[in-house]
């Protein structure tokens, strides 16, 4: 995720972890600071403590449900390195190799990412993979940086499994066998249902959402927020939020395509105000009038006398 455009304290896992980290009494902190707020606070594995506590909704309203419908382990691991810009600002990476697949994160700046963040992913993806498929279902190895503690019992508790410290990367591995493992429960129609919708808001977040709106907007005779969010796949209010944070609105947006278009039409000679004020969705046309004086300093009529459009 472009963090300079899409990356806020709304995202699903800044959201989670301050809440997190309020109920154990730590100040507000931005989410690359909290770990040390909380170890500050008395914590000692923050990372895995956050895991122990955190839910599946953490990855948001949509991923969460793809992910825990996926018809095997293998394609969880492909959804949440899909999606992962829909949920937190660090990048999944997914190696191939024919026996095994390995996990690992990194950093939105591109570097490794914080060893508590890798530890809170590690062991959250271990719970949900373990709570949906069966124990096997769990990594057959975890490489961490971290130099080993003297007391691993929170590691051992946490993953379940072989963890490796002070290894010069942090790794997940799951076996071709942990891959191929199904999950019982999966609902694939659900899984195909949201899939659509998530491809829709990873490809929106490579652009601006001012522009996404935009483009939205030049579709619709007659805009609303609501039917721009739900094209977008958030609510209104996340919609909202994320063009505050562009220093824009929906309302300044679709004003700003009205005028562009009330330009264009006024440019056509055969084209009544009346008329023009109806395709733009004005109650009247003293109404358009009003507003084209708020634009433009000038009526319609006095535009298109100085454009000579007659």
């Amino acid at each position: 995720m472009d963090a300079t455009r899409l990356s806020s304290p709304a995202d699903p896992v800044a959201g989670h972890l301050a809440r997190f980290a309020a109920i154990h009494g730590a100040p507000v902190s931005p989410p690359e600071a909290t770990w040390e707020v909380l170890r500050a606070a008395g914590m000692d594995r923050p990372g895995l403590a956050f895991a122990a506590w955190a839910e599946i909704t953490v990855l948001g309203g949509l991923v969460g449900p793809i992910a825990v419908n996926s018809p095997d382990i293998g394609s969880l691991l492909d959804d949440l390195e899909r999606f992962h810009p829909m949920f937190g600002r660090e990048q999944i990476l997914l190696a191939r190799r024919p026996q095994a697949v390995s996990l690992s994160l990194r950093a939105p700046d591109g570097g490794p990412a914080d060893p508590d963040t890798v530890e809170a992913c590690f062991a959250l993806l271990c719970r949900i993979v373990r709570s949906i498929a069966g124990d096997g279902a769990g990594p057959s190895r975890v490489a961490l940086r971290r130099a080993r503690p003297e007391d691993i019992s929170d590691y051992d508790r946490a993953f379940a499994g072989p963890v490796a410290f002070g290894q010069p990367a942090d790794v997940c591995v799951f076996t071709s066998e942990s891959l191929h493992m199904p999950v019982p429960d999966a609902d694939t129609v659900v899984r195909s249902m949201l899939r659509p919708y998530a491809e829709r808001r990873i490809a929106h977040q490579r652009v601006p959402w001012a522009t996404a709106v935009t483009d939205l907007l030049r579709d619709a005779p007659q805009p609303s927020l609501a039917a721009a969010a739900r094209a977008l796949a958030v609510s209104p209010r996340t919609l909202q939020t994320r063009l505050t944070q562009e220093g824009t609105s929906f309302a300044a947006l679709a004003d700003d395509l009205r005028r562009e278009r009330a330009l264009t039409l006024l440019s056509q000679p055969d084209l009544a105000v009346t008329a023009i004020a109806a395709r733009l969705g004005f109650s009247t046309p003293s109404a358009l009038t009003r507003a084209f004086r708020r634009w433009t300093g000038m009526a319609p009529s006095d535009y298109r006398r100085e454009a000579g459009v007659f």
